[in-house]
């Protein structure tokens, strides 16, 4: 038995039931690759891992691998793809249940900081230096980066419309900004024990507070 077992990296995707036999095997399969694949370039970075690498830890053969990608790159940025995907789908899910720009600026902050916390692995891979600048740029590109990007400049631009931020500055910059800051407070989550990383809601707080109202003393 493979060591990753089967479940979908999408929400949007849980429908095996529609597919036949075949189709569910293949799925699975490439699934436990992905699964392999992240843990290997989170745990080596992407220079060193192997194809290799990624086959044993799935216990797959390594000509199966290429049967499902033509390369590292390619798996690579399929890890990054489905991650972004998911992570979009939980943002604009969750965001939804609440009304207020304030409050849906802070619901995505948390569900974003929840999000890495949980999927560790994934936000190393996301972040390493050694991660291929072609990846990086490819990523930079793509149609799920860019709706990523516009989801959150459009909820900046909520906030700048109910008078939170001011309306002369650009959103798009500003979202860049606070997407510093989503970073930087992950790796304070990850770097922090176990116990001491649950209170995302009191970090969220903060950001909001420093976002919103800057560093003045009042």
């Amino acid at each position: 038995m493979n060591t990753y077992s089967f479940d979908s990296l999408s929400e949007e995707a849980s429908v095996p039931v529609l597919l036949d036999r075949k189709q569910r095997h293949r799925l699975l399969r490439k699934t436990d690759i992905i699964r392999a694949a992240e843990h290997v370039f989170a745990l080596k970075g992407f220079h060193k891992a192997t194809i290799q690498d990624i086959a044993r830890q799935a216990q797959y053969a390594t000509g199966t691998v290429y049967l499902y990608f033509e390369d590292k790159n390619s798996l690579y940025f399929s890890i990054v793809v489905e991650k972004i995907k998911r992570l979009l789908y939980i943002l604009k899910l969750k965001t939804g249940q609440v009304t207020g720009a304030r409050k849906k600026l802070e619901t995505a902050i948390y569900e974003s900081l929840n999000f890495f916390q949980k999927e560790n692995d994934f936000f190393r891979i996301l972040i390493q230096e050694e991660s291929h600048w072609t990846i990086r740029r490819r990523m930079a590109k793509s149609a799920v980066t860019q709706d990523r990007r516009d989801f959150l400049i459009s909820l900046i631009k909520e906030t700048q419309a109910e008078g939170l931020i001011r309306k002369d500055l650009q959103p798009r910059q500003i979202n860049d900004i606070l997407e510093g800051i989503i970073t930087a407070s992950i790796f304070s989550l990850l770097e922090e024990e176990a116990s001491q990383a649950k209170d995302l809601k009191g970090m969220v707080g903060t950001i909001m507070d420093l976002f919103l109202n800057g560093v003045k003393k009042k």
